[in-house]
């Protein structure tokens, strides 16, 4: 099977390692930073985001934690001969080479991969050119996309988007026992 996986909040938790930088660059309450819990277009919209985007996300992408359980996880899914194909939407805009940090951070923390996929801003589309059997990603947005070309998808929670009524996990233990039960 070919499995699609996003980076951010997927693999890493990268929401939780940006707030607090977004908090000292602006100058914000962490406290209730933290506690509004911004969604990321809310993000976006504060004043001169691009230059926050440009001078940070590449230290954020390169320090954010792994979630618990992601290298087992995907090494257990490469052994049983399944490809993995990680798709982001990391783009020039917000990054100086965001394949080039996308790649060093997977292969610095052991992440097992096939084929790294940047500037996915229409993940849709890759997966159908990827021919992807299954599609993990923290985003909506994303997932609804991708379901509507056919693609079974599976959302991690995310902080801000709970509302969702697709495939939703919490751990990497959860997205194994999903691929598992798919094949029952």
């Amino acid at each position: 099977m070919n499995i699609a996986i996003d980076i951010d909040d997927t693999i890493t938790n990268t929401y939780e390692t940006m707030v607090p930088m977004i908090a000292l660059f602006y100058n914000k309450d962490l406290n209730k930073l933290l506690h509004n819990k911004p969604s990321y277009k809310e993000l976006y919209s504060l004043p001169n985001f691009s230059h926050f985007a440009k001078t940070h996300y590449e230290i954020v992408a390169s320090i954010a934690p792994l979630k618990n359980g992601v290298i087992d996880i995907l090494s257990t899914l490469k052994k049983e001969g399944h490809k993995i194909i990680i798709i982001t939407a990391r783009n020039n805009e917000e990054f100086h080479n965001p394949y080039q940090v996308s790649y060093n951070y997977l292969i610095k923390n052991n992440i097992p991969f096939d084929k790294l996929i940047v500037n996915a801003s229409n993940k849709a589309e890759v997966c159908l050119k990827e021919h992807i059997d299954l599609f993990i990603d923290d985003s909506t947005k994303n997932c609804h996309a991708v379901a509507k070309k056919g693609i079974p998808t599976i959302q991690f929670n995310s902080v801000f988007d709970t509302n969702s009524k697709l495939n939703k996990v919490t751990s990497w233990e959860e997205v194994y026992y999903k691929i598992q039960n798919m094949y029952l």
